[in-house]
């Protein structure tokens, strides 16, 4: 059925990704990526909005195909892929014609993803998580994205070195187009492609080549503050070395007159205070002399119809005080020097004023600046929380969440691509039956859960707490977020370490975790990435819920048939149990995944 629908609808993304996830072979999957991407390259596109939808289609069925090929173990082909794209490829590499086609459809955005894609997959054998969490969905371009060191071997090095120059080139050549036709995007592409040039070259070659490469962007982008911030940061490092700045010249540097000083202050004085306090105090009273006597909170915080008073009503609640003004949008400038005002206030133990000024710059703040604004909000707002009550400690934590929730910047709604094609249907009611009958995508938890980073660390959890509190906390939280799998993973790895006895409430504790835990992961839409459900599939034979954890393998491997490691996972997880594993072998054998089912 899906054969004849794509051929009849070659233009249908939709249509093409049932079409591609029907397919239970890897040779014909594999087969099916390579038609839709040839059929999608051929589609005519003549506005923008067109244009920008058969790039989003290109580039995700690319990615999602470059994913199959990496956890089916065939890693070596998506490089291989990717290499044949290199003017040095030879003639008869398979994919140089196909590849080449889909780049010249992307935009430059989704072009700058494609090649920093490609060059994640040729040295770490895998794409990044930032891209993984993004399938099915339009692209943006990773606020962060980790490099971690790694020893190639020579020929590898090399032929990475080539792509990472072919792929700087190229988004050069595209940065430089995007100038020429007035895009201001152009900047927030051109850092993003230097901060992951600089980034990448670290890691396969080292910090010399890193350097160089960083002060040659520094001369081309001298006000870029991303940039500068590496150059700051190593300063501190490593100390002198020919071209790099620290913050005291880069703000020396920097006209006082342009925005972006006070990101550079700000980011000064937190570096600062995550290991020298002294050096704190001193940034943020050089800052306060030069720049906190301007104006007060009100003044400078007073934007388009905002009036802000300077009296805090001790009863407000914070979904009140997190409203958005519907007037112009405060300055980044007027965010950041908000937030070094309240760093000043904390240095000089005035807590009130410094969440005071906290309130006003979240309220404010917009765009980049309000992910770090919010984690600079948690924290001003927990430091007056008694620490031996863990039951306040959570619920005050809960408040804070419940207030965010309240603010819409909080949980933006994304749109699946696969659901573009309900903005054709006409008729309002059949529109409405098709959304309450396929369900909308899960609300984006990483706001939240980054809020939970700031009060409890990486475990997204407090160190010790009863269970009562832990399970109102976490079932208060889910109720808002239910397919919050990074959540339930933290709780499943919370109570293996706490709850690991046989006692009855250490049983029914680990059954409580295995559920919040399964309905997270089983929630989630689109589904969750390979490595959710490998963490998952891990945590709940740790939480000894053996015949659950069966099914869980059954129902990931039908979500993930050429999943290589969710298979060999099913299979371990049968030897421990007993069960028959040939019948899994051959199951994954009919996927092209070959299994050892002797135990050794």
């Amino acid at each position: 059925m899906f054969s004849h629908a794509v051929q009849h609808n070659v233009n249908s993304y939709e249509l093409w990704l049932m079409y591609i996830n029907s397919r239970l072979r890897f040779d014909d999957r594999l087969d099916a990526y390579n038609d839709a991407l040839s059929m999608l390259c051929q589609m005519t596109a003549d506005t923008d909005n067109e244009l920008k939808d058969r790039s989003a289609f290109i580039l995700d069925i690319f990615l999602q195909m470059i994913y199959f090929l990496c956890m089916s173990g065939n890693v070596e082909k998506a490089v291989y892929r990717i290499y044949g794209i290199l003017p040095t490829a030879s003639p008869d590499c398979p994919g140089d014609r196909l590849l080449a086609d889909a780049i010249s459809c992307l935009t430059v955005s989704d072009r700058c993803i494609f090649w920093i894609s490609c060059l994640y997959v040729s040295i770490y054998k895998k794409l990044p998580e930032e891209i993984c969490d993004q399938l099915e969905f339009p692209k943006d371009l990773p606020r962060v994205l980790v490099w971690h060191p790694v020893e190639l071997r020579v020929d590898n090095r090399s032929k990475v070195a080539e792509l990472l120059k072919c792929a700087v080139d190229k988004m050069a050549v595209d940065i430089n187009e995007t100038v020429k036709n007035g895009d201001p995007s152009y900047l927030t592409l051109a850092q993003f492609l230097a901060v992951s040039h600089i980034s990448c070259l670290a890691a396969i070659e080292g910090f010399q080549s890193s350097v160089d490469m960083l002060v040659k962007y520094m001369k081309e982008y001298p006000r870029c503050p991303n940039i500068l911030l590496i150059s700051a940061r190593l300063y501190r490092k490593y100390g002198m070395c020919p071209g790099l700045k620290g913050f005291d010249e880069l703000l020396m540097d920097w006209p006082k007159d342009l925005q972006g000083v006070q990101f550079l202050w700000n980011q000064y004085a937190e570096h600062a205070l995550a290991d020298n306090i002294e050096l704190a105090e001193k940034v943020l009273t050089r800052w306060f002399e030069e720049y906190g006597k301007e104006g007060d909170v009100s003044r400078r915080a007073d934007v388009g119809a905002m009036e802000v008073s300077n009296e805090v009503c001790e009863e407000q609640s914070l979904a009140s005080t997190l409203e958005v003004s519907s007037g112009p949008s405060a300055s980044e400038d007027q965010v950041y020097w908000l937030l070094n005002l309240s760093l000043y206030r904390m240095l000089e133990s005035n807590l009130q004023e410094a969440q005071f000024a906290v309130d006003k710059a979240l309220k404010l703040a917009q765009g980049e600046s309000y992910e770090h604004c919010l984690r600079e909000h948690v924290a001003v707002h927990t430091l007056e929380r008694p620490s031996s009550c863990t039951d306040t400690q959570a619920r005050a934590t809960l408040s804070l969440i419940s207030g965010y929730i309240a603010d819409h910047r909080n949980l933006p709604t994304r749109e699946l691509l696969s659901r573009r094609f309900i903005q054709n249907v006409k008729k309002h009611k059949l529109r409405l039956l098709i959304d309450d009958t396929i369900g909308p995508a899960s609300a984006d938890s990483s706001l939240i859960n980054s809020v939970l980073e700031v009060c409890y660390g990486p475990s997204l959890l407090p160190e010790q707490i009863e269970v009562k509190y832990l399970v109102d906390f976490v079932e208060s939280v889910m109720e808002i977020l239910p397919a919050n799998y990074r959540l339930a993973l933290a709780v499943g790895t919370f109570v293996v370490k706490h709850y690991s006895g046989a006692d009855p409430t250490s049983m029914g504790t680990r059954f409580w975790a295995s559920s919040v835990l399964i309905n997270a992961i089983f929630r989630a839409v689109p589904v969750a990435p390979e490595s959710v459900w490998i963490e998952g599939a891990n945590l709940l034979e740790k939480l000894q819920a053996s015949e659950i954890v069966k099914r869980f393998h059954q129902q990931a491997t039908s979500v993930y048939p050429f999943s290589f490691k969710l298979w060999h996972a099913y299979l371990t997880a049968c030897k421990v149990s007993g069960s028959n594993t040939e019948s899994i072998a051959e199951a994954a054998r009919q996927r092209g995944i070959e299994l050892n089912v002797v135990t050794p």
